[in-house]
């Protein structure tokens, strides 16, 4: 068995040969104590992608404490965003979090993505450390307007928060009224579209 002691960075750029869940999981089990950033670009190619997904979030709430930045993709079942509220519990040094939500091996419906992103905005608002002050988000969960404006007024009073998406929805003119008013008022720091997924991810 491999320890790595000390490490505080794991950074893995797109390769289909690698389970990254897996792999960083194995990683982190043998010395995440100093890890400070986690960041990988996800991939969905594993069959058990559920199960590592979730080994991946338990792995690292109890071995890494000092985590600032991470990547994360889990499937949006009920037992993954448990776990992942613990992470948010547990890991209070997070201050940016690239968010991926895939309901591996199923199609869903404009309707799931909307109560997928319900139910992510509720679990910050409840949970999220008072240093998180970044999220970058893609796949399978949507926002709509009123709980985006129920999340963003529940976050006034902490740190002015970044959101990076590649979701077009969030060019229409209502969004952009919304996010705008909550720019004015110090909630939303930036917020980014950008075209293509690799612009979401974490530069590598």
């Amino acid at each position: 068995m491999v320890v790595y002691k000390k490490l505080e960075i794991i950074k893995i750029d797109y390769n289909e040969s690698i389970n990254k869940l897996d792999f960083i999981s194995s990683i982190v089990e043998n010395g995440g104590e100093c890890l400070k950033k986690i960041l990988f670009k996800p991939n969905y190619d594993a069959r058990e992608f559920n199960d590592y997904s979730l080994n991946f979030i338990r792995k690292i709430y109890q071995n890494c404490p000092l985590i600032e930045y991470l990547s994360i993709s889990f499937s949006p079942t009920t037992e993954q965003f448990s776990e992942f509220e613990k992470l948010l519990k547990i890991c209070k040094n997070l201050k940016s979090l690239l968010i991926v939500i895939h309901n591996s091996g199923k199609v869903e419906t404009q309707r799931k993505f909307l109560k997928n992103g319900d139910n992510l905005l509720k679990l910050l608002i409840r949970s999220a450390p008072t240093n998180l002050r970044e999220i970058r988000f893609y796949d399978d969960f949507k926002f709509s307007l009123p709980n985006l404006e129920t999340f963003f007024k529940n976050w006034s009073g902490r740190p002015a928060l970044s959101l990076t998406t590649n979701d077009p929805i969030y060019e229409g003119i209502q969004y952009k009224e919304l996010i705008n008013k909550y720019k004015s008022s110090g909630v939303i720091k930036d917020f980014k579209y950008v075209v293509f997924r690799g612009g979401v991810d974490y530069r590598l």
